[in-house]
């Protein structure tokens, strides 16, 4: 059951927390959150930010996995209508002094270390470099020498009430709620900020579209969703937080994605769906321990992020769940702007096939000079709607690069519509890779391999790999009379960058192909390095 259509995401706790307070909306760990304590929890949350001074528009960064606590987070930064920015726990200097020089947030709330990555060291440090340590608000979760407990944030202040009642009330639909950085399609990572409308819609559409091919439970027409996409991914936000709000579900967090987790869960809680990038579905199938697991519960798997080919549709299809949704979409565009449906020729969807525009999305194919172009020839893909943003966040320069005169998002790939509104998608523009559910611009790897004295030229490329569907590569070029030291070029990759951004390969050429005007030719020089891989060069 999805209740009536609210402006905004909080709204939608204080319904199901109205329609049955005890009923669980979250677990975690060894935490269990029903909707009357999630509406409570962020209730009090927000309060605290209040009291911290944190005011409309204000900026509320994150570096948590998926987890209770950034849930709490989104809602709370919701209701008084700051804007949260979640920040992948996997950034490191590089990453973090770009951003946070970018987003200057008033609130800062962080895991204090996971694994060996000492989270808040990592932080101070930056911030200290960039003269931001004394602006910031630091509310840490788990033990840690500075900031404030985050659990301590949670307890109700009653001088709050009022002033937290003021401010839902002083809301717009258009407000900005999520920053999320991303490729883009221009270069380096940009600031995607989505409205409240681009955020809450596309969770009510999304739950809307899905809901029409589960099958209502006779006890209850809730189901139980898991929730382990990072939320510095849309999906993991906007797609599967958002759309178990809206739909009052069961949310399953889970910190990290494993697939062994992934289907002991699904097994245990009789889950009836399941999305994920590709690459996810790729690595079930080669887990051993797969054919353990009674995956019968399955409804529904949702597949978005990646092109797909027929043998993992059939897989998947075989193996884990009957029927199969993909979805396409981006940052910008909208987290999905299209869905096939279970049913549709496999054939067509190895062929680039994603389906139909979804409602509320206008999808139009143009020429290189914005022509718009007939069904059946291909062009740019732009969109435009309530699930597309209309901006970038701080950056008015990449907006005239990013969007049309007449607010159509340039998506950057290339595709066709069929007669019948369906959409094809070809291939990409400019040169993303994306590694898994990942997006890496080469610039920002090109950047870090450039401080180093004996590199003279450097091109970051994408090369295939079966189960994240790319990866990074990095080819050099010395500085002549320069040797280049590739082992110390790796580990300066590692100690800057997040993992899924390091080169799994850096190569050395002493010359690059160049286009006319003097710039790496990427395209000649990505075929010839897969070629080289292919013929067993680089084994």
């Amino acid at each position: 059951m999805i209740p009536k259509k609210f402006d905004f995401l909080w709204q939608y706790v204080d319904y199901w927390a109205e329609v049955d307070p005890t009923k669980t909306a979250i677990r975690f760990e060894n935490l269990i959150y029903s909707w009357g304590d999630f509406r409570e929890l962020t209730d009090n949350l927000a309060g605290y930010f209040l009291k911290s001074g944190v005011n409309k528009g204000d900026i509320i960064a994150t570096m948590l996995p998926s987890s209770a606590a950034y849930l709490l987070s989104l809602v709370a930064a919701d209701k008084i209508g700051a804007i949260i920015c979640a920040l992948d726990i996997k950034y490191k200097s590089a990453d973090l002094k770009k951003f946070l020089s970018h987003l200057k947030p008033s609130v800062l709330i962080a895991l204090s270390q996971q694994d060996n990555y000492n989270i808040g060291e990592a932080i101070l440090a930056v911030e200290k470099d960039l003269g931001l340590e004394d602006g910031i608000h630091h509310l840490m979760v788990g033990e840690s020498d500075f900031g404030v407990s985050f659990d301590s944030c949670l307890v109700a202040d009653a001088t709050r009430k009022d002033e937290l009642l003021k401010v839902r009330q002083d809301q717009d639909r258009g407000d900005g709620m999520l920053v999320v950085f991303t490729g883009g399609t221009t270069g380096v990572p940009k600031a995607a900020l989505l409205s409240k409308t681009n955020v809450t819609g596309m969770a009510y559409v999304e739950t809307e579209f899905l809901g029409r091919f589960l099958k209502p439970d006779k006890n209850d027409n809730r189901i139980k969703t898991i929730v382990s996409l990072p939320p510095s991914h849309v999906g993991g936000t906007v797609e599967l937080m958002g759309s178990g709000i809206v739909g009052g579900m069961e949310m399953i967090i889970h910190d990290t994605w494993s697939p062994t987790r992934v289907m002991e869960t699904i097994q245990e809680e009789k889950v009836r769906w399941m999305g994920g990038v590709p690459t996810m579905y790729a690595i079930m199938l080669i887990t051993p321990e797969l054919d353990q697991y009674d995956l019968s519960s399955l409804e529904l798997a949702v597949l978005s992020g990646e092109k797909t080919d027929i043998e993992l549709l059939d897989l998947v299809q075989s193996k884990i769940c009957p029927n199969l949704i993909i979805g396409y979409g981006s940052t910008e565009a909208g987290s999905e702007v299209t869905f096939t449906e279970p049913g549709d020729d496999f054939n067509l969807i190895a062929d680039g096939y994603v389906g139909k525009p979804l409602p509320g999305v206008t999808i139009r194919i143009v020429n290189e000079d914005g022509k718009t172009l007939p069904a059946g020839e291909s062009g740019e893909v732009q969109t435009f709607g309530d699930l597309t943003i209309s901006h970038y966040f701080r950056m008015p320069e990449e907006d005239k690069a990013g969007f049309t005169e007449d607010g159509y998002c340039k998506t950057g790939d290339l595709g066709y519509l069929t007669s019948e509104g369906g959409l094809y998608i070809k291939g990409r523009i400019k040169h993303i890779i994306r590694v898994g559910s990942y997006t890496v611009m080469p610039s920002e790897v090109e950047e870090v391999l450039s401080q180093d004295a004996s590199v003279g030229m450097v091109a970051v490329i994408g090369v295939p790999d079966k189960i994240l569907g790319e990866v990074v590569w990095a080819v050099v070029n010395p500085v002549p009379g320069s040797e280049v030291d590739t082992k110390a070029l790796m580990d300066v990759c590692n100690e800057q960058l997040a993992k899924f951004k390091v080169p799994k390969n850096i190569i050395v050429k002493n010359d690059l192909p160049l286009t006319r005007i003097g710039k790496v030719h990427r395209v000649e020089l990505q075929n010839a390095v897969i070629k080289e891989i292919e013929g067993g060069l680089y084994d």
